[in-house]
């Protein structure tokens, strides 16, 4: 059955709430409209900056030349900032060693270090970016409560995966936590959840309808499930979001398994969002 009575406080406050978040995580500095292609460090100097002879080399608005330079030698890498406009994890930059996910803000780029000392790379933010600076807000389908139903959660078994293709032609293994069942508009349906590390109790939704390449993104949605309680849980398809990669295609994202595609309409959560293909 679905829910056709008004929502409760709670249910509508949650929606609000989950949309100015996401409107907040796409005006950060190192949003997913500012994500641009990592860079990998080779031996010796990287000198950054918009000079012609630096080699790190960025077309980023206010950002000067010979910046910094990213120094991999001895098995590490290290900061030798060149201006006094960089910052280390919020704080002035100075000469010294680079931990793995340390932050380097300069200019209009966040640089996060990962990888390891055999292969150090940059992962790059740029607030540059037209994507980022154009950016005037979200899209959302009409609100809808009736696509807020009931479901039932079935475990699977401890252990299980499931391997599911990805936006950039690869595979992704992801564990199974189990299924769930639930009615819409008289239909019997049910969708695979999946855990995730930001959220280990819930139920990561990926799944697929026949709003895609429409009014919502063409490869699909995601939503989060409240874990079961006794087995029962609620599925808020207004709460439904676009994967990262329907904001760049820097991002690798998992596409729905054939057991997510449901053969009707979610004309609610999140619409498609423009950008350059």
């Amino acid at each position: 059955m679905t829910i056709s009575r008004a929502p409760s406080p709670e249910a509508v406050a949650k929606l609000s709430s989950w949309r100015a978040a996401q409107d907040d995580r796409m005006r950060e500095s190192c949003s997913p409209l500012a994500r641009a292609h990592p860079r990998s460090l080779s031996p010796g100097h990287n000198r950054l900056g918009s000079g012609a002879q630096d080699n790190l080399h960025f077309e980023s608005p206010g950002l000067p030349e010979a910046a910094a330079d990213f120094v991999w030698e001895g098995g590490m890498v290290r900061l030798e900032p060149l201006l006094p406009i960089s910052l280390v994890d919020g704080n002035p930059a100075v000469s010294g060693p680079l931990r793995p996910g340390s932050k380097v803000s300069i200019g209009p780029l966040t640089l996060t270090f990962i990888g390891n000392p055999q292969a150090p790379t940059l992962a790059v933010c740029d607030a540059s970016q037209p994507a980022m600076v154009q950016y005037q807000g979200l899209h959302y389908l009409p609100t809808d409560w009736t696509y807020r139903v009931p479901a039932t959660f079935t475990p699977a078994e401890a252990g299980r995966t499931l391997t599911v293709d990805t936006s950039t032609g690869g595979q992704k293994t992801m564990p199974l936590k189990g299924t769930l069942h639930f009615e819409l508009h008289g239909q019997k349906l049910s969708l695979d959840g999946f855990m995730l590390g930001e959220h280990p109790n819930d139920y990561f939704v990926v799944f697929k309808d026949s709003t895609n390449g429409k009014e919502s993104y063409g490869s699909g949605r995601f939503v989060w499930v409240p874990g079961a309680v006794d087995g029962k849980t609620v599925i808020d398809f207004n709460l439904a979001w676009n994967p990262l990669c329907a904001y760049s295609h820097v991002f690798n994202c998992p596409l729905a398994p054939p057991e997510n595609r449901l053969p009707i309409r979610i004309p609610v959560g999140e619409a498609t969002y423009p950008h350059e293909e």
